[in-house]
């Protein structure tokens, strides 16, 4: 196996844990510091070790990623509302050295499912 192979295989194999572990709130819009207490509950429910970090993207406005074993996590614009939790598969053009390290509680995932709710009643309200 060439290693353009390997590395379209690995990429598939995170891809892939990332939806497994992630699925019940891929479809969710929700703020991006939300975004990250849902990652951060989730790996934590997994024992998976995990950083939280704001950084700066190019031009880009900044963003919260979570940097994770199976790739690095965008929970969305700092400033966003209506963030999706999505796998970044570009991670090697985000310099983690310029990253500011942000302090997240870890919820449980009962505690995810009522902001879920909440949020949900807020938005229909």
């Amino acid at each position: 196996m060439t290693q353009a192979q390997q590395a379209i295989q690995k990429s598939e194999q995170a891809q892939m844990q990332f939806e497994q572990a992630f699925q019940p709130y891929l479809h969710l819009r929700l703020g991006a510091f939300e975004n990250m207490k849902i990652v951060a509950g989730v790996l934590s429910s997994m024992d998976k070790t995990y950083a939280t970090f704001e950084v700066v993207l190019a031009t880009e406005k900044p963003i919260y990623i979570v940097d994770t074993e199976f790739g690095v996590i965008s929970c969305g614009r700092t400033n966003g509302y209506e963030e999706a939790i999505k796998l970044l598969v570009d991670e090697k053009k985000i310099d983690l050295s310029e990253a500011r390290t942000v302090n997240v509680p870890v919820l449980s995932l009962q505690q995810i499912s009522f902001m879920c709710v909440e949020t949900s009643h807020f938005d229909h309200c």
